[in-house]
């Protein structure tokens, strides 16, 4: 039997044993699964503006005419689209990218159905020009949070466009397994992919450092890191600094990288000039992987949420694409540029 084809075989048969031993995981415990959810927003500013940061592009009256309108549609669009991906189980942790402040985030739980659910915010200012953060929401009754901070990025001798900083929670998941998350948003590839590379490579460093630090007090540390990274999966920060492996068949290389292996056709979280690809991805510590600290999962487990009502038609490539937001200047009344990516943990 060929290599390739010997591999897909095994990756088939250890696919088929995991799903049954998580069907019967959830037969046994009631809620034994635990849902990560990761969403790029698009641009999800208020209509205040703030001194501080370059947020005229998404105020009233600007080209884009960001109204309090057209702000309380996102928001309903966003609760919508979590609500959807919860229609089995809420998330139990959604991580954003592309938010302006923790305002956004208080409207998005208090002026939404989203009230409703029982989720608390987590979220730093960012030192990015244009005011874009990450966040993160948590269900309290389900994830009790031990510690939150930021990591900055820093370039060095060239701060004039400083990018996020990468958000850390610590907590505690309902059967107690401690569980480390990392929400990314990376320096974007605006100016060119090879001259934008070396920040990229820098944020790479900053999150592996980490981790490293973590997994020297703790080896068996239940770590996930997810994000728009703005690289993907095959991209040197990924596959030499990270080195998030996509190898399913070796859990000893470290950090696994569960967006490696889904290639090809329209699988992809983001769409660039008609093709589709993973800026978007999930990825973890070999613990979870094997299950050592009663958390476990497999890479069958990470997703792209894609329903119908967030996509489509791109005329110009003749496929589909993310229904937007904006068009550059164009208002679409859409929902996001992205696409949302999870993954689900089984506790035992």
């Amino acid at each position: 039997m060929k290599k390739p084809i010997l591999i897909l075989f095994i990756c088939v048969v250890l696919t088929s044993i995991v799903a049954f031993s998580m069907q019967d995981i959830l037969k046994k415990k009631k809620n034994a699964r635990f849902r990560v959810m990761f969403y790029n927003v698009e641009n999800l500013y208020d209509t205040v503006n703030d001194p501080k940061i370059d947020d005229e592009e998404f105020l009233p009256g600007s080209e884009s005419n960001w109204t309090p309108e057209r702000l309380t549609s996102k928001l309903n669009h966003i609760a919508e689209v979590i609500n959807a991906l919860g229609k089995e189980q809420l998330p139990d942790v959604v991580g954003f990218a592309e938010i302006e402040n923790r305002r956004v985030l208080d409207y998005l739980l208090t002026t939404t159905d989203l009230k409703k659910n029982g989720y608390s915010i987590i979220h730093f200012d960012s030192p990015d020009k244009r005011g874009i953060d990450v966040g993160l929401i948590y269900r309290t009754s389900r994830f009790s949070v031990v510690k939150s901070t930021i990591y900055p990025v820093i370039f060095s001798g060239d701060m004039d466009k400083p990018t996020r900083d990468i958000l850390y929670v610590k907590g505690n998941l309902p059967n107690k397994a401690p569980l480390h998350i990392f929400v990314n948003h990376w320096p974007s590839r605006s100016g060119g992919e090879a001259e934008t590379e070396a920040k990229r490579l820098q944020a790479a460093k900053t999150v592996k450092r980490v981790c490293d630090s973590i997994q020297f007090n703790d080896k068996d540390a239940n770590i996930l890191l997810v994000g728009d990274f703005n690289d993907y999966p095959d991209n040197k920060s990924m596959t030499e600094i990270l080195k998030a492996s996509g190898d399913t068949t070796n859990l000893s290389s470290g950090l696994f990288n569960l967006m490696a292996w889904q290639k090809g056709g329209e699988n992809g979280s983001h769409q660039y000039k008609g093709e589709w690809g993973f800026l978007d991805q999930v990825i973890l510590s070999q613990s979870i992987m094997k299950g050592n600290q009663h958390i476990k999962t497999w890479f069958s487990q990470a997703h792209v949420f894609k329903p119908d009502f967030l996509i489509e038609k791109n005329e110009k490539f003749n496929n589909y694409q993310p229904k937007r937001t904006y068009g550059g200047k164009k208002y679409l009344g859409g929902y996001s540029d992205h696409l949302p990516v999870y993954v689900d943990l089984f506790m035992n």
